[in-house]
Protein backbone atom coordinates (compact mmCIF):
# COMPACT_ATOMS: atom_id res chain seq x y z
CA UNK A 1 0.00 0.00 0.00
CA UNK A 2 1.32 3.50 -0.72
CA UNK A 3 2.52 6.27 2.03
CA UNK A 4 -0.07 8.35 0.58
CA UNK A 5 -3.05 5.59 1.03
CA UNK A 6 -1.89 4.63 4.26
CA UNK A 7 -2.02 8.38 5.17
CA UNK A 8 -5.83 9.05 3.89
CA UNK A 9 -6.74 5.69 5.95
CA UNK A 10 -5.07 7.46 9.22
CA UNK A 11 -6.88 10.52 8.70
CA UNK A 12 -10.16 8.61 8.16
CA UNK A 13 -9.41 6.79 11.51
CA UNK A 14 -8.66 10.13 13.47
CA UNK A 15 -11.74 11.64 12.27
CA UNK A 16 -14.09 8.71 13.12
CA UNK A 17 -11.97 9.10 16.82
CA UNK A 18 -12.49 12.27 17.25
CA UNK A 19 -16.37 11.89 16.60
CA UNK A 20 -16.24 9.11 18.94
CA UNK A 21 -14.76 11.33 21.78
CA UNK A 22 -17.06 13.85 21.08
CA UNK A 23 -19.94 11.29 21.31
CA UNK A 24 -18.21 10.20 24.72
CA UNK A 25 -18.44 13.13 26.38
CA UNK A 26 -21.40 14.02 25.71
CA UNK A 27 -23.06 10.92 26.60
CA UNK A 28 -21.23 11.18 29.88
CA UNK A 29 -22.23 14.74 30.89
CA UNK A 30 -25.74 14.29 30.12
CA UNK A 31 -26.24 10.75 30.85
CA UNK A 32 -30.09 10.19 30.44
CA UNK A 33 -30.50 13.68 28.96
CA UNK A 34 -28.59 12.47 26.12
CA UNK A 35 -29.96 13.95 22.91
CA UNK A 36 -29.78 10.98 20.53
CA UNK A 37 -30.53 12.49 17.19
CA UNK A 38 -27.45 14.35 17.46
CA UNK A 39 -25.31 11.04 18.66
CA UNK A 40 -26.67 9.46 15.63
CA UNK A 41 -25.84 12.28 13.19
CA UNK A 42 -22.42 13.07 15.07
CA UNK A 43 -21.68 9.10 14.41
CA UNK A 44 -23.23 8.84 11.10
CA UNK A 45 -19.40 8.68 8.93
CA UNK A 46 -18.56 6.38 11.38
CA UNK A 47 -21.25 4.23 10.64
CA UNK A 48 -21.08 4.95 6.63
CA UNK A 49 -17.04 4.26 6.84
CA UNK A 50 -16.89 0.85 9.31
CA UNK A 51 -20.19 -0.67 9.12
CA UNK A 52 -18.42 -3.05 6.46
CA UNK A 53 -15.53 -3.51 8.57
CA UNK A 54 -15.74 -7.30 10.66
CA UNK A 55 -14.65 -5.78 13.83
CA UNK A 56 -16.58 -2.88 14.22
CA UNK A 57 -19.96 -4.32 12.97
CA UNK A 58 -20.91 -5.44 16.09
CA UNK A 59 -20.00 -2.28 18.02
CA UNK A 60 -22.15 -0.44 15.66
CA UNK A 61 -25.01 -2.87 15.54
CA UNK A 62 -25.26 -2.20 19.42
CA UNK A 63 -24.66 1.53 18.67
CA UNK A 64 -27.76 1.63 16.40
CA UNK A 65 -29.84 -0.14 18.91
CA UNK A 66 -28.44 2.04 21.76
CA UNK A 67 -29.90 4.84 19.49
CA UNK A 68 -33.12 3.30 18.48
CA UNK A 69 -33.85 1.77 22.61
CA UNK A 70 -32.81 5.58 23.69
CA UNK A 71 -30.02 3.66 25.93
CA UNK A 72 -27.18 5.47 26.96
CA UNK A 73 -25.20 3.48 28.50
CA UNK A 74 -25.21 0.43 25.87
CA UNK A 75 -23.80 3.58 23.35
CA UNK A 76 -21.62 4.61 26.07
CA UNK A 77 -20.00 0.81 25.94
CA UNK A 78 -20.02 0.87 22.91
CA UNK A 79 -18.22 3.76 21.80
CA UNK A 80 -16.04 3.20 24.73
CA UNK A 81 -14.98 -0.51 22.74
CA UNK A 82 -14.60 1.16 19.18
CA UNK A 83 -11.98 4.24 20.67
CA UNK A 84 -10.14 0.70 22.04
CA UNK A 85 -9.88 -0.62 18.41
CA UNK A 86 -9.76 2.61 16.74
CA UNK A 87 -6.64 3.56 19.32
CA UNK A 88 -4.90 0.36 18.09
CA UNK A 89 -5.59 0.72 14.13
CA UNK A 90 -4.43 4.30 14.29
CA UNK A 91 -1.50 2.79 15.97
CA UNK A 92 -0.79 0.40 13.65
CA UNK A 93 -0.90 2.69 10.74
CA UNK A 94 1.45 5.25 12.41
CA UNK A 95 4.23 2.70 12.66
CA UNK A 96 3.61 1.60 9.20
CA UNK A 97 3.81 5.07 8.11
CA UNK A 98 7.35 5.31 10.36
CA UNK A 99 9.06 2.51 8.57
CA UNK A 100 7.89 3.43 5.22
CA UNK A 101 9.82 6.72 5.90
Amino acid sequence: MSVSKKFYELQDLILAKTSLEKVKLHIQERKDKTIYKWVKSELNVFIRKFYKVEKFKNIIDNINKGIDQEKYDLILDSVIEALDKISNEIEKYYNDLQQMS
